[in-house]
């Protein structure tokens, strides 16, 4: 038996032990502690201080589908300005913001890759508007795979959209927000607080945007901006990360990744282990139910409104999502920074089937 393992599960024991010991020990400062989180979480929300809306514009990327389309049109209702970016101005998402006629609505073209856009977003903001208070960066996707099939190209194009895009809207629009003083809110994920297999490309991404939320807080704190990030759970039924056009994007992405492998990759993998990921967000695309969206993302939109209108928003706003009576990824980002990485690698492998044989996987 190998010696370094034994050494953990004694490691494993001795902690669990102590946990326990200090449990049985100090229970009345535990339940304590238990008491007032659960009072502070039913009375802070009836006690915050808001401020009034009174037109404060807003802008927001990624409104074709999912959390941007609907956090606009929630936006408008409430009485903000809102500056919603779309990729294609006639689009179907688009057309459906149209379809609301909601005249504090204002569809901009926006590609967060494109400078030449984002300038033009900018300038039209400055003509129309009388300032920005908030920026909600949004936009974004993600091409799963492993690591050794995912293309340098599909990496490339993930950071240029999910972090280099939110970097160079915030430093585009900036300035605008200083002067007002008000808010940017990055959209990250909770699989921006740990690692998952199959899904480095995104998973990446989301840990960047997470150092520079954090680093975007400390530096604006001095100007009176607040800075926040949402931290969605499990909302991939809910959302256009799993529609049929984005389905049909993965199989070509997957399509590429194949062809793209060595001889001896195909015959260490075979195709079918190559394809499990697009057969995994088919099963999602099946329980995605698009009339049920807007209600089912009603937590994400709570999260967002607090952070463009509470005097002290918070840095995070983690939201669990999820079908079930609990969202197990939420439950991975708010322990796995406390776990040693031999348990937290292996409730991972455990979850996602990843320390199982090829032939395993794919029978």
């Amino acid at each position: 038996m190998d010696i370094t393992i034994v050494y953990r599960m004694l490691m494993f024991f001795f902690l669990s032990f102590l946990t326990i010991n200090i449990c049985i020990d100090y229970y009345v400062y535990l339940v304590s502690l238990l008491v007032l989180k659960i009072t502070y979480s039913y009375i802070e929300p009836k006690f915050r201080e808001l401020l009034p809306v009174d037109k404060k514009a807003v802008l927001i990327t990624g409104c074709d589908t999912g959390f941007g389309h609907f956090i606009s049109i929630r936006l408008a209702k409430d009485g903000f300005i809102v500056y919603a970016g779309v990729l294609d101005l006639n689009g179907k998402g688009a057309n459906k913001l149209k379809d609301r006629k909601l005249p504090n609505l204002h569809l901009v073209q926006l590609d967060v890759t494109n400078s030449m856009q984002i300038q033009e977003a900018v300038n039209r903001v400055q003509k129309t508007s009388g300032g920005l208070w908030g920026v909600i960066n949004n936009a974004g996707f993600g091409i799963p795979g492993d690591i050794e099939f995912c293309l340098l190209d599909h990496y490339r194009k993930c950071q240029e959209v999910n972090l280099n895009g939110q970097i160079a809207i915030v430093k585009a629009f900036l300035p605008m927000i200083r002067k007002s003083k008000g808010r940017i809110v990055n959209v990250s994920s909770v699989m921006g607080r740990f690692p998952w297999p199959g899904r480095s490309n995104y998973v990446i991404t989301k840990h960047g945007i997470e150092t520079m939320t954090d680093s975007l807080r400390l530096e604006m704190a001095k100007f009176g901006v607040g800075v926040s990030m949402i931290e969605p759970g499990a909302f991939s039924h809910a959302t256009g990360f799993c529609s049929d056009e984005l389905c049909k994007q993965l199989k070509k992405y997957v399509d590429d990744m194949w062809n793209a492998s060595t001889p001896e990759m195909k015959e260490t993998y075979g195709e079918k282990y190559a394809y499990l990921v697009y057969q995994m967000f088919l099963e999602f695309n099946a329980d995605y139910k698009e009339a049920n969206a807007e209600k089912v993302l009603v937590p994400i939109m709570d999260a967002m409104v607090d952070s463009l209108v509470n005097i002290r928003p918070k840095p995070r706003y983690l939201v669990p999502g999820g079908t079930g009576l609990y969202d197990i990824f939420a439950l991975y980002a708010i322990f796995n920074p406390y776990l040693p990485e031999f348990i937290s690698d292996f409730i991972i492998s455990r979850h996602t089937g990843c320390y199982k044989s090829i032939a395993e996987q794919t029978k």
